[in-house]
């Protein structure tokens, strides 16, 4: 039973370690374009010559050899330098006369891999292709697979460069390239939805042939739909969708990844998984769009005065971000849309379909923290709830705890009672859900979190949470190890506290070198402003009229200069026994949690503070003395604090991250309204 139950968590494990982004896991066969442009069915791999010269080699090879002996030219294709050449540097004139001269040269190999119409493609050059085009036939506009290994067509060239004017000519030409694969067994809709020429994608796309998608069981259509989804043109894999529902849900034998599951690996896709500022949230909330459809309608050709207005207006948008969040909206609807078709389609499911596609598509949601995936899939279908535990024992939320999803784990706070029934739930290594929240968060997700003390601190806070919103049994509950959650946690941590301890001390000491050097300063200051104030002209002299007086003490510059001094050197020299407190503390996993972070919040906010009256203090001075100069005093300043500034802007960001980390609203979202 053991050795099944680790079976099963093995299985588990490998499923998730699976990219859900990897689609085919075989080159796909192409078709003999030799024989049929028409037809696109796959030829078993073996057939495919794997000799990249011709299949009449060892002839070549036995001319070549005669040759060198004779001292002659080996190059076969010496007599296509010149066309070649005129193709390369776009000059039309070049391959005219020469086609004049050879008209056989039109379809011939010009070098080992291609023709003069696959070169013209491949450099872009429409002219000259419009030159080939109208001395082909379209058949000649194939190239002759059983004399050569390469296996691009014109237009999966054209497809990958995005050159739409070239696409165009080819496809008024022979409309079947369509439906040629080029050398990886891609059409070209789907080499150009890979390179994300979207423009390109969409011309393709609305002018190739339903069956040439749908045929096959569907081979280019799942590609094509795989594709649309993972580089963001929702618009084809919502015509997609609507034309064979079932290829969302389906898997296809030549193909690893299936469409809904590249959709739940893809949060950003939807609301929830995207970050939105203050300005753009308001802009997203303001706006309405419009869901496009294929094909685009075309503008109709208006007066200069209304295109140049149009113009004006796309550039006002394009600069303040509205038409970036106008395409955020757009995608997030379609996305929306297309899940919410995906989860009807699975309510047709039979349980064995639906645990190799649905079960297989919420593990790899909670991995990458899809929450609107999971609550409309679970909205529809209530029993996903428990996703996963008849073939691992591992409830959606114990993986959630396992990927450190604080998004989906908050869901929780949403759930009626059945939340008690998941929370006392096991996996098949007997871990409850707090065994889980003992072992290390996935590197990936503590890699985010700035420094190794908030590391310690973020592993303490899910620990902690877990800790309060399991069973009380939890706590004293064992696994097949007989590990505790916490002996766990001591055990797995013991690495991250030591990393977390000596980063404290080596940033107290750091700092402690700074305020006393600015004690130093301060009271060195002091000491000479107020015991030779009389002597130096900082303090600016004696007026005539009332000896022993210095008269800038009358001065508002120089109050300021000895207020902030004081501040300046009370704020450093109370920093210092703060930064002395975290060099002595007992470094226990719990202070890690609020009391170390609180002290290093203290100790940096009042050595910040003690910096900002220094540079008062400093410019004050600058202004009493050079009162008649004043010119020189703003860049003697900045020179002169340049490296205390330095200290401050490259601290700053660490002070502000342990602040709202400790006193934050937090990571969890206990105000989760019900959802399913």
């Amino acid at each position: 039973m053991a050795m099944s139950s680790n079976y099963l968590h093995a299985t588990l494990k490998e499923t998730l370690r699976k990219s859900p982004f990897k689609f085919a896991n075989t080159k796909a066969p192409h078709a003999d374009l030799g024989d049929s442009i028409s037809s696109t069915k796959k030829v078993p791999k073996q057939e495919v010559p794997s000799d990249p010269v011709n299949t009449q080699t060892p002839l070549i090879e036995s001319a070549l050899s005669a040759s060198r002996l004779l001292g002659k030219n080996t190059n076969v294709y010496y007599e296509y330098i010149q066309l070649s050449q005129g193709i390369s540097q776009g000059r039309v004139e070049v391959v005219r006369d020469f086609l004049n001269d050879h008209p056989d040269a039109v379809d011939a190999w010009i070098n080992l891999y291609e023709t003069p119409l696959l070169k013209a493609c491949a450099c872009g050059k429409p002219e000259i292709v419009k030159e080939l085009l109208r001395r082909m036939t379209p058949e000649q506009m194939l190239p002759k697979m059983s004399q050569n290994a390469s296996y691009h067509t014109p237009l999966t060239v054209v497809a990958v460069s995005g050159n739409m004017e070239i696409a165009e000519a080819l496809v008024a030409k022979n409309p079947k390239l369509l439906e040629i694969p080029g050398i990886n067994g891609q059409i070209p809709v789907v080499v150009a939805v890979e390179n994300t020429q979207m423009e390109m994608a969409r011309y393709l796309y609305t002018r190739t042939p339903v069956q040439v998608l749908l045929d096959d069981d569907g081979y280019h259509g799942s590609l094509l739909f795989l594709n649309a989804i993972f580089y963001k043109m929702l618009d084809i894999a919502l015509d997609l969708f609507n034309m064979s529902r079932r290829l969302a849900v389906t898997k296809h034998l030549q193909i690893e990844s299936i469409p809904i599951i590249v959709l739940a690996s893809k949060p950003d896709l939807f609301p929830g998984g995207c970050y939105l500022g203050p300005f753009t949230r308001f802009i997203y909330s303001w706006i309405q769009v419009k869901l496009p459809t294929l094909p685009f309608p075309s503008c109709p050709n208006k007066d200069h005065q209304n295109i140049l207005m149009v113009k004006l207006l796309r550039c006002l948008s394009k600069w303040t971000g509205i038409d970036e969040v106008y395409q955020l909206k757009v995608m997030h609807l379609q996305a929306k849309k297309l899940l919410q078709g995906m989860s009807e389609e699975t309510l047709a499911l039979g349980s064995k379909e639906r645990s190799e596609t649905v079960d297989e598509a919420l593990l790899f949601a909670v991995r990458f923290g899809n929450v609107d995936f999971l609550v409309e899939m679970i909205k529809n279908n209530s029993e996903l709830l428990w996703s996963t535990r008849t073939s691992s024992s591992s409830t959606l939320f114990l993986l959630a705890v396992e990927f450190r999803q604080e998004k989906v784990f908050s869901l929780l706070y949403g759930l009626d009672d059945r939340k008690y029934l998941l929370l006392a739930d096991k996996d098949c290594d007997g871990n409850g859900i707090l065994h889980l929240a003992g072992f290390p968060s996935p590197p990936s997700k503590l890699s985010s979190v700035v420094c190794p003390p908030l590391q310690m601190q973020r592993e303490l806070q899910w620990f902690k949470e877990v800790e309060r919103i399991a069973p009380a049994i939890e706590k004293e509950r064992v696994n097949t190890e007989e590990q505790t959650p916490i002996e766990i946690f001591t055990k797995e941590h013991q690495g991250l506290r030591q990393e977390a301890e000596k980063w404290m001390k080596d940033t107290a000491m750091s700092c402690n070198v700074v305020a006393a050097f600015i004690v130093t300063v301060t009271l060195a200051a002091l000491i000479v402003t107020v015991i030779f104030a009389a002597v130096f002209t900082v303090s600016g002299g004696n007026d005539d009229n009332s000896v022993g007086n210095p008269f800038h003490l009358q001065k508002q510059q120089f109050i300021i200069f000895i207020v902030s001094d004081l501040i300046s050197c009370f704020a450093a020299c109370t920093s210092v026994p703060i930064f002395l407190g975290i060099l002595t503390a007992r470094y226990s996993f719990d202070d890690f949690l609020v009391s170390l972070p609180t002290k290093m919040i203290a100790g940096l906010s009042i050595l910040f503070v003690s910096i900002a009256a220094m540079l008062i203090a400093c410019s004050s001075v600058l202004f009493t003395m050079m009162d008649k100069d004043k010119w020189i005093v703003a860049p003697t300043i900045l020179f002169a604090c340049s490296p205390v500034l330095l200290f401050v802007l490259l601290q700053y960001p660490l002070l502000k991250e342990m602040i709202f980390s400790t006193y934050g609203k937090g990571i969890f979202d206990r105000n989760m309204k019900r959802w399913a």
